[in-house]
């Protein structure tokens, strides 16, 4: 059964799913990623956001996504599997190095299964920043209170803090689902279009962290807002999530709506833009 309803601050809450995980149709296969995950591709390139643009159409998000699934192109600082340590590692990042941490297979199986869940329903259908890219971590307020608030300021920016989240059954990952898509027509309305119709009423995708398909769709009232929940009453948001993206060299494999099994890769690292194009000042 799915959790019970909670309000929410201007938000309306479109429709609520206990979509149970069917482990016969999805492709989540952790001896498949464990060796997947520990090849090294010398030949990979970094992947950063100025690849895209705002206002893909769906035919151009389409030749796109075929692009970059077989180009070389990759999340900085994806997932890895530690052969010696047997486990799943993430990297956060610092001014000198990137500090490894683990992460859960309970927390790959619920992406996958999120992943595929969405693409399944029609509310995405790519796996890339574009579309299904980038999730924000929401917990509840007294959750957060009795697990996080007393730590000092440095651990909320560490290693530790990451992998306490990511394994954190009570966290809830938003989706904002098909982030550049061009839904709204020139007035600032949603076209009449039945498919972007679809994909604009259920961009807002709440999941579960607990190795399930559960999930609920919220929609946020502001008719200026492009639909995009941002804030969760009686939740706290922490908005540096994790970020997805799939390509032929990646990781995790996942069920596409075709029944084609592709591969991606998480991060918690958002790429930003390549600085030999955008220099820093």
């Amino acid at each position: 059964m799915p959790c019970s309803l909670f309000s929410a601050l201007l938000l309306i809450v479109a429709s609520l799913f206990a979509a149970k995980a069917d482990a016969a149709t999805s492709a989540f296969n952790l001896e498949e990623a464990k060796q997947r995950c520990r090849m090294h591709h010398p030949q990979s390139k970094n992947l950063y956001r100025n690849t895209y643009h705002w206002g893909y159409s769906g035919e151009e998000m389409e030749a796109t996504f075929a692009q970059i699934y077989t180009a070389k192109n990759r999340l900085p600082y994806h997932a890895e599997y530690n052969e010696e340590k047997q486990c799943f590692l993430l990297y956060y990042p610092t001014a000198k190095s990137a500090k490894p941490f683990i992460a859960t297979a309970n927390f790959i199986k619920s992406v996958t299964l999120h992943i595929e869940t969405a693409i399944e329903k029609g509310y995405a259908s790519y796996v890339f920043f574009p579309d299904m890219g980038h999730a924000h971590l929401y917990f509840p307020l007294d959750h957060w209170q009795k697990e996080y608030a007393y730590f000092d300021d440095s651990f909320y920016d560490s290693a530790a803090f990451y992998e306490k989240v990511l394994a954190d059954e009570h966290m809830k990952p938003l989706y904002h689902l098909s982030e550049q898509l061009q839904m709204l027509d020139n007035k600032g309305q949603v076209v009449n279009d039945a498919v972007l119709r679809h994909k604009y009423r259920h961009r807002n995708f709440l999941a579960q962290n607990n190795g399930t398909a559960e999930y609920e769709i919220l929609m946020a009232p502001d008719e200026t807002s492009y639909n995009t929940v941002s804030s969760l009453k009686e939740y706290m948001n922490w908005s540096a999530g994790f970020v997805v993206s799939a390509n032929a060299l990646g990781c995790f494999p996942y069920r596409d709506k075709d029944g084609t099994i592709r591969y991606f890769d998480i991060s918690i690292y958002d790429p930003g833009y390549d600085p030999a194009t955008h220099p820093l000042d």
